[in-house]
């Protein structure tokens, strides 16, 4: 008699497609937010707006994503030592700029971003 569903389980290979379908996921929100802060974060010369990118972070244990403006060692780019002053500091910025410029697009797009992600990495797992 042949059994329905499951004959072999192949549950650890499941998670690990799992934990890289979130990985990606939340790397792609990270570029969504990115991509969205630059559209807010002030622009003068455009240093700080080119200085954005999103940069892997982990504890040894997980690994996330952390979205930058402002340049520093690694990043390629030159220290802007105004970024966080312009996060913080409200202010009369041109062209519809604004500040918190991160925090803004996080609360915004991240969630929505992630799940459509997920959503569709998901369907490849079934």
């Amino acid at each position: 008699m042949k059994r329905s569903g499951w004959t072999k389980w192949e549950g650890d290979r499941l998670i690990r497609e799992m934990q890289d379908a979130h990985t990606q996921s939340a790397m792609d929100a990270a570029h969504v937010v990115l991509e969205q802060a630059k559209n807010q974060v002030p622009h003068d010369e455009g240093t700080l707006q080119r200085s954005g990118m999103v940069i892997p972070v982990s504890d040894g244990k997980r690994l996330g994503f952390a979205i930058t403006f402002g340049g520093g060692p690694g990043t390629g780019h030159p220290i802007v030592p105004y970024a966080v002053r312009w996060h913080e500091k409200r202010a009369n910025f041109q062209k519809g700029r604004k500040h918190r410029y991160l925090v803004d697009p996080f609360n915004k797009y991240a969630a929505t971003a992630y799940q459509q992600s997920f959503q569709l990495r998901g369907k490849g797992l079934l």
